[in-house]
């Protein structure tokens, strides 16, 4: 990525400019001067300057940095509580003043806060606007000056306008003008000596000589002043390790901020469409449950009434299959499931004959299974009637007699009642 264009407005009318384009060289040259007509010329010299992302600076008597007491962590609640704590901080009105608070507290309880004269904001914003420009950043200065150690205060003399800036700490610091004719390091001793928490040592960078008022007890040093082309990398280099305050979203961050909307919005819909599945796959287990006890239900009845000697069901299966084995096996044998199994060998072999041969009923009486059929043809009840007649025959052990049988409205019924002989019935007949 390129290095920004820095653009340092120097005065509070907005209409003196320096800007420092980005350099290869190992020597930063000094920074462009000029009004916006210049800086629009300049620009114009090669058409992609205006691709360069662009850092504005603000001058320091047009900003204020500071820390402001709010209790707790949420950003959300500082912004609420902010107006309230800035009511005694702020020298001008809120309402000439645009608001940036830091996106959390600096240490516990203390919020970084921008304040930035609002007309002056606007101007540089409009007339960038001609240009055809929308600036990554809008900052104070002194934001991106190197931050003095605890107990340490830094004073600079601004380009251009001669107007001191003291930097007392991250985000915190004061600004004025200089008095022509006045040694800073006096009007700053005024200050120090009005301070509740003085510093231990102040560096002033500029040549100046220390005033006999200057409080004993804080250390004085000075050096050198920055030349225009160390203006340039301490801006620079500031832009990239301070944390800044903006007065105004970067391109990237709003776009970055419209995204997080619309992943929000999407996060909600399918949050709100895993809802609707899950509810659905409850109501759905719901109703399967629901349907699977109705079903144990039908079950543990159908086999109270089929096993009544059976009172606590088990396992259906195994129990259904000992009751079956007891039923055709020794005493208790009634030969229900030998009679099924006589039929049914019939039944099959005549199906492929008629789709329409179904079963209508069955009833077992007294050793005696009665079968009511129905078909389309006539003559497939009755080759069912003469297979079981042909097998008894062959077989022996079966009475099979026809019960009734007709055409009505076109559908062809049968009853047909069968019986296996008992023991005792079997030797009687050979008796007879």
């Amino acid at each position: 990525m390129s290095d920004p264009l820095i653009l340092f407005v120097t005065d509070l009318a907005a209409t003196e400019l320096l800007w420092c384009a980005t350099v290869k060289a190992a020597v930063s040259p000094p920074p462009m001067r000029g009004d916006w007509a210049a800086f629009s010329e300049w620009l114009a010299e090669r058409p992609e300057r205006r691709t360069l992302p662009l850092s504005v600076l603000l001058p320091d008597q047009g900003c204020s940095r500071l820390m402001v007491p709010i209790p707790g962590a949420s950003r959300e609640k500082a912004l609420q509580a902010l107006p309230f704590a800035l009511e005694d901080l702020a020298l001008d009105e809120l309402d000439q003043l645009v608001t940036v608070l830091g996106d959390r507290p600096q240490t516990p309880g203390r919020w970084p806060v921008l304040l930035v004269n609002a007309e002056l904001r606007t101007r540089v914003l409009d007339a960038l606007s001609v240009l055809g420009l929308k600036p990554q950043q809008l900052v104070a200065a002194a934001d991106v000056l190197p931050v003095p150690e605890s107990g340490c205060f830094h004073v600079w003399t601004e380009p251009v306008s001669g107007s001191l800036s003291v930097v007392t700490g991250p985000h915190e610091g004061m600004a004025f003008a200089s008095l022509a004719g006045v040694n800073p390091a006096e009007q700053l001793a005024h200050i120090l000596t009005r301070l509740e928490h003085p510093p231990q040592r102040v560096v002033l960078q500029m040549a100046t000589e220390r005033p006999p008022d200057w409080p004993s007890s804080i250390e004085f040093e000075t050096h050198a002043e920055p030349t225009l082309a160390d203006w340039c990398v301490l801006w620079r280099a500031g832009l990239t390790t301070n944390r800044l305050l903006s007065a105004i979203a970067s391109p990237r961050a709003a776009g970055d901020q419209h995204w997080r909307r619309r992943w929000v919005q999407v996060a909600a819909a399918l949050v709100a469409v895993l809802g609707l599945v899950l509810l659905s796959q409850g109501i759905s287990a719901g109703q399967k449950n629901g349907q699977v006890q109705q079903l144990q239900v039908q079950i543990e009845r159908d086999v109270h009434a089929a096993l009544p000697q059976v009172t606590r069901i088990v396992n259906v299966q195994v129990q259904l299959q000992q009751a079956l084995d007891a039923r055709h096996s020794g005493t208790q044998s009634d030969g229900l499931l030998p009679t099924l199994a006589f039929f049914g060998a019939a039944y099959r072999v005549a199906q492929p004959n008629d789709p329409k041969l179904a079963i209508q009923s069955l009833q077992f009486s007294a050793h005696k299974l009665t079968v009511a059929l129905v078909a389309e043809k006539y003559t497939v009840l009755q080759k069912l009637l003469e297979q079981l007649q042909v097998t008894h025959a062959a077989a022996g052990g079966w009475v099979v007699s026809p019960i009734d049988a007709g055409v009505d409205a076109g559908v062809a019924h049968m009853r047909i009642g069968m019986e296996q002989l008992r023991p005792e019935h079997g030797s009687r007949e050979q008796a007879q």
